[in-house]
């Protein structure tokens, strides 16, 4: 057992004394500094429980007026992970047996002490396992809804949280407004002194916020140096004292390595139901008014469709977004994926990219909303599903290939049979598309949504959780839904490339294979990444590593030169990849 010397705090259910002076000696004599708490009743063991904090506990099956197995109930009822061991003379095989259903973590007979240690041991490591699992759990859980920096909630909560308030305005009829805030000068900040000052000054700011406003109300960080805030039941007059009592608040000198710094904001108002009645809409609403504020110097400003300089902008996007679709100028770009193990092809991501006459190449995040809002969605997605598949002859050569989906789409009870329809007429099947989700689709209509997910799995179609650890309610759900594998979100794979984020990375590939689905990263730019992803059961990347994004016929040339020829072991080709680990691609990113 070696020299060194283990504390162990041990709480003790027996009633004989001379038994538990045995199983304290055994231990001693095995390298533990025994810490021993004697209980024979459930009023005595839940004190100790109150008392104390016990590495493990050691039961007596059956004594006079108590039972080992009433005693675990008891633990068990106060919520806690406590490795529990039963150690009787009584106890036969069936009884035992039994007994470990019951929750025990293992049961030795008094007469073979000497298997006691070796229990104990491996209890305690396992606990130790557990809970660090059950850590890294909650706080990748936790990220998916808080800002890392600041440790406000993030645009998911936030989105949550205003869907709750609007509902809740709705019913009580009353107003509620949203506020979105923007420093001013902070790049200048960033540019004089480091990134790091920088972040302090947004991790002072959010304190002040929270200062300020009031507990039922929310604060968030949408990102860079852009926070919003929902005031329920506040009416505009009432949004406008907060805007100004919140700006007077920043104007305090901020002290940043030994250095004043004087940080000032323009904030956006927007209220419900008068510009809005959407979540979406009101930020939107708002953010147009803050930019009104920042341009005019005036601090705040609340929305006025007089002051929406976009609106025309958006109209005019959206019509030739429809004129677009029909004179063909959408086109997807591809991305390769990568088995980490073999380095062979497993799939490509699809880009999605409009060639737009004025404007020039752009991607989804200048029109995805606007499509979105419009109902373009819809022949948009019909567009990226049919183009990938042709592109790639799925028919012919197997690759799988997949397009995102947005919440519109699993609100269309139609769209299934579109995709069916889609799949028949390219004579391929639905094993060569997958379809990915983020999980903030689901949010509108979790259980409309989840139908149609199970219909489309049913197809054949495999199904991918993309951004994991960014969205809504990310645990949940996976144990819901007809989820094949998970994809990384690269913010993580960023920050293990500056040597953080390793626990969390662990944990979400340790959760995927747990519930059977395979693991692909997200923005793999180096070998050292790739390695260090490799060592912690990753399945597949991608990323400027292999290649950038580019059009189908330069990937295409791309994998006959850089891609290694298959085995010929099955079980080691790129088509037995594809088959059984279901990397796939995606579009519309």
């Amino acid at each position: 057992m070696g020299s060194r010397v283990r504390p162990l705090n041990l709480l003790l259910i027996e009633d004989n004394e001379d038994d538990a002076l045995l199983i304290t000696r055994a231990l001693t004599q095995a390298g533990y500094a025994v810490n021993a708490w004697r209980v024979d009743t459930a009023q005595a063991l839940k004190a100790a429980l109150q008392v104390s904090t016990w590495d493990i506990a050691i039961a007596d099956y059956r004594m006079p007026s108590f039972t080992g197995t009433k005693a675990l109930s008891i633990i068990q009822e106060h919520g806690l992970d406590l490795p529990f061991i039963f150690v009787s003379g009584t106890i036969g095989e069936d009884i035992a047996v039994a007994a470990m259903k019951t929750g025990a973590h293992d049961y030795i007979m008094k007469g073979s002490l000497a298997r006691l240690a070796p229990a104990v041991d491996r209890e305690l490591r396992e606990a130790t396992v557990r809970r660090e699992r059950i850590k890294a759990e909650k706080r990748v859980a936790y990220l998916a809804y808080h800002d890392q920096l600041t440790d406000l909630p993030n645009r998911a909560l936030l989105h949550d949280r205003l869907k709750q308030a609007i509902l809740t305005s709705k019913r009580e009829t009353k107003s509620l407004s949203v506020l979105v805030l923007d420093l001013d000068g902070f790049k200048e900040i960033n540019d004089a002194l480091g990134h790091d000052a920088g972040d302090l000054v947004l991790q002072h700011v959010a304190g002040r916020l929270r200062g300020t406003l009031r507990e039922s109300d929310t604060v968030a960080r949408l990102g860079g140096d852009e926070f919003a805030i929902l005031l329920p039941t506040t009416e505009l007059e009432g949004a406008e004292l907060a805007a100004i009592e919140i700006l007077q608040e920043l104007e305090a000198p901020i002290m940043i390595n030994e250095r004043a710094l004087t940080v000032r904001g323009s904030i956006g108002v927007a209220g419900f139901p008068q510009h809005g009645g959407h979540g979406f809409e009101l930020l939107h609403k708002a953010d147009i008014a803050m930019y009104v504020a920042k341009k005019d110097h005036t601090g705040y400003s609340v929305y006025s469709a007089d002051r929406d300089g976009h609106a025309e902008q958006r109209m005019t996007l959206m019509t030739s977004m429809r004129q677009g679709l029909e004179a063909d100028q959408f086109e997807l770009h591809y991305q390769p994926i990568v088995a980490l193990r073999t380095r062979q092809l497993v799939g490509v991501e699809a880009l999605l990219r409009w060639n737009h006459p004025q404007h020039g190449r752009l991607r989804p995040r200048h029109f995805i909303q606007i499509a979105e809002h419009s109902g373009l969605i819809a022949p948009l997605t019909t567009f990226a599903i049919g183009r990938a598949i042709d592109e790639w002859r799925c028919a012919e050569s197997g690759l799988k290939v997949s397009v995102n989906l947005s919440p519109r789409s699993l609100q269309d009870r139609a769209f299934p049979q579109r995709v069916r329809e889609m799949l028949r007429e390219s004579g391929a099947d639905g094993q060569c598309l997958a379809l990915e989700i983020t999980e903030n689709v689901l949010m509108s209509d979790p259980e409309k949504s989840a139908r149609i997910l199970h219909e489309l799995h049913d197809m054949g179609i495999t199904l991918v959780m993309d951004d994991f650890g960014t969205g809504y309610s990310s645990l949940s759900y996976l144990r819901r839904l007809p989820v094949d594998q998970l994809k990384i979100d690269k913010s993580f794979v960023m920050a293990l490339a500056q040597g953080e984020d390793e626990a969390l990375v662990r944990s979400i590939i340790d959760l995927a294979h747990n519930l059977k689905l395979k693991v692909v990263a997200e923005g793999v730019e180096s070998e050292e990444i790739r390695e260090r992803l490799l060592a912690l059961g990753c399945d597949a990347a991608q990323g400027y590593l292999y290649s950038e994004p580019a059009a189908a016929a330069t990937i295409a040339a791309w994998i006959a030169t850089q891609m290694p020829p298959p085995s010929t072991d099955s079980s080691n080709s790129a088509a037995s990849s594809m088959t059984e680990s279901n990397i796939t691609a995606s579009s519309t990113h």
